[in-house]
């Protein structure tokens, strides 16, 4: 997966695109080899105790289907605490297919009152020909937001910035961005690649994060700082703030550092009695606090902070 504006994608958008959410966990696949169902990660296979290896283990219809459609593998999201933890709690410790992919590219496979599978010559089979099978198996993955015919650049950015809220927490806003895809591309290396444009909200979080990362606790659980940060610094506040200095600013452009600083103000000030209650009279880092009310407040006003509305980032290695 590459760059919306990298030369790998270049002529990807010239048709009819998928436009998936891009989901925030770990990269699994899982495929048969001489009859058994084997299990890797992004680099390496996998066997239990490995949390996936596990799961494949206990969801017997993975298995089912990878002994009825052998040389087919299937890549998914795992999901796992990342970056992102603003995913619903029933989202945790799921695997959602995103990519079918075809070793023999001439394979012929039926299944479902005589119904065939074929892979005509593709190693990426569309989204609309494998989900009816997933679904059949009742293996789950991850469904396209929209189809789209030569989507521009404005159409992936409203997509990756408003309507990306599948498996979102209501209320804590889109995901980190999107994946295009159009099935059958192949750009000027003779290669398949999709790309991906992120959530302008998650490049605030990603530029903040990959230095300054809030602490966990062993369980894999957030602090009690970021949920704090999470509950009180919500748009709501954080666009009234803003609209206040604005009300109030001679040259009519709020300064970044005094809305980071009314809105911390807020929090001290109005929500410090609730927390106390709500989180059991907590220990609290008022400094780790501070930063974590300073990072959400980046993510739900980029503008104010220099981002653009469209913020593509490099691909992650």
């Amino acid at each position: 997966m590459e760059r919306i504006d990298a030369d790998e994608t270049d002529g990807l958008l010239d048709g009819v695109c998928h436009i998936f959410p891009k989901m925030d966990g770990s990269n699994m696949c899982a495929y048969s080899e001489d009859g058994e169902v084997r299990t890797m990660s992004r680099n390496k296979e996998i066997q239990p105790p490995e949390p996936f290896a596990v799961f494949v283990e206990n969801h017997p219809e993975i298995g089912r289907f990878l002994k009825d459609f052998p040389g087919i593998r299937l890549y998914g999201e795992w999901m796992v605490p990342h970056t992102v933890r603003s995913y619903r709690p029933e989202t945790w410790n799921r695997w959602f297919v995103f990519d079918v992919t075809a070793e023999d590219l001439n394979a012929v496979y039926s299944w479902g009152n005589g119904r065939e599978l074929r892979c005509d010559g593709r190693q990426y089979i569309p989204f609309e020909e494998y989900a009816p099978i997933l679904d059949a198996y009742g293996i789950e993955y991850i469904p396209p937001l929209a189809v789209l015919d030569r989507p521009g650049l404005k159409d992936l950015e409203r997509l990756a910035d408003e309507e990306n809220t599948w498996m979102v927490a209501e209320g804590a806003g889109c995901g980190e961005g999107v994946v295009v895809k159009r099935y059958g591309f192949v750009n000027r290396y003779g290669r398949t690649n999709w790309a991906k444009v992120l959530n302008r909200s998650f490049c605030v979080f990603k530029v903040a994060s990959r230095g300054n990362r809030y602490e966990e606790k062993h369980d894999g659980t957030s602090s009690t700082e970021h949920e704090m940060a999470l509950r009180y610094v919500t748009q709501d506040l954080v666009d009234k703030e803003y609209a206040r200095i604005l009300a109030d600013a001679e040259t009519k452009k709020v300064i970044p550092g005094q809305l980071l600083g009314t809105v911390w103000h807020c929090v001290v000030t109005e929500c410090m009695w609730d927390a106390v209650k709500r989180y059991k009279s907590p220990t609290v880092d008022f400094k780790t606090l501070r930063r974590e009310c300073e990072l959400r407040t980046k993510m739900l006003r980029p503008e104010v902070f220099g981002l653009r509305g469209l913020e593509i980032l490099e691909a992650e290695t």
